[in-house]
């Protein structure tokens, strides 16, 4: 049985502690968190930094402090991917400065912000740089032509092909666009449909309310999850969560009473292909 990956996501990019009080933002909360949501079943964290003003930041330093002060409490017994999150400021350039100053296990990027119309350029040679610098790049897919766009890209060599992950975003952050569990099977078909390139294993994440249904059903279907405060802070009681460590252990729960296994990190690195670290 193939185990299902849990990937805590307790901060995101937009949200502070005016709406929630224990959204991390400093990175002794960061890594405090990261480390609670490993103990609540999570074997990856997807993190972002925040300046000063909790505003998101492509911080290499940051980062690094972060990186830092999970090793040194449970080693490699968390599985952290950095972003390249742009929102709207940070330029394609400026994405690549941060993975390399970073040299990061994992990292998302979102093919949108990455590679614009246009532009693919700049982003492939960072595809294929981070293909031979063994950090892993899952692919960030808002919609079903991103995941066309992708495909098209890895079959005329702009991405390489080794072993993929992707991130389906079911919902937007506008308070009008939450995941719905109807949005997943138009990725699934896509990405069923197409037979030229061997993808690796998939995540769902989904905004709202609605993301405990919608991560259900991509677990059922094969998929891994991405939860915490970064897309939704309540629990499927309606009450609002403490912390996203509350949101892993729902999570965690509802995956070992389907009959499923809950990846380590050391699971998570194999099924993403990740190089045992030395």
């Amino acid at each position: 049985m193939t185990p299902t990956i849990i990937m805590a996501a307790p901060n995101g990019a937009r949200k502070t502690r005016t709406d929630h009080p224990n959204l991390p933002v400093t990175v002794e909360q960061i890594i405090e968190e990261a480390l609670a949501c490993q103990g609540a079943g999570a074997a990856m964290a997807h993190l972002h930094v925040r300046d000063q003003s909790q505003a998101h930041v492509l911080d290499a330093g940051l980062y690094r402090e972060v990186l830092a002060g999970i090793n040194a409490t449970i080693g490699d017994d968390l599985l952290v991917q950095i972003t390249t999150e742009a929102v709207g400021h940070y330029t394609p350039q400026e994405q690549v400065s941060c993975v390399k100053g970073v040299m990061p296990e994992a990292v998302s990027v979102a093919l949108k912000e990455m590679m614009p119309a246009g532009e693919e350029a700049h982003g492939s040679n960072f595809y294929h740089w981070a293909n031979e610098a063994g950090i892993h790049v899952q692919h960030i897919l808002y919609d079903q032509d991103d995941l066309i766009r992708f495909l098209s890209f890895v079959e005329n060599k702009k991405i390489p092909v080794n072993n993929p992950s992707l991130l389906f975003v079911l919902g937007r952050y506008a308070s009008d666009s939450l995941g719905k569990v109807d949005e997943l099977s138009l990725f699934i078909q896509l990405k069923d449909r197409q037979k030229t390139t061997e993808l690796g294993p998939w995540f769902v994440c989904a905004f709202g309310h609605s993301e405990a249904n919608c991560i259900a059903e991509a677990i059922k279907q094969g998929g891994h999850a991405r939860v915490g405060f970064e897309n939704n802070s309540y629990l499927r009681t309606g009450n609002e969560a403490g912390s996203t460590s509350q949101i892993i252990t729902q999570t965690r729960d509802e995956i070992l009473n389907m009959g499923k296994a809950v990846a380590s990190a050391h699971e998570a690195r194999k099924l993403l292909g990740i190089a045992k670290k030395s």
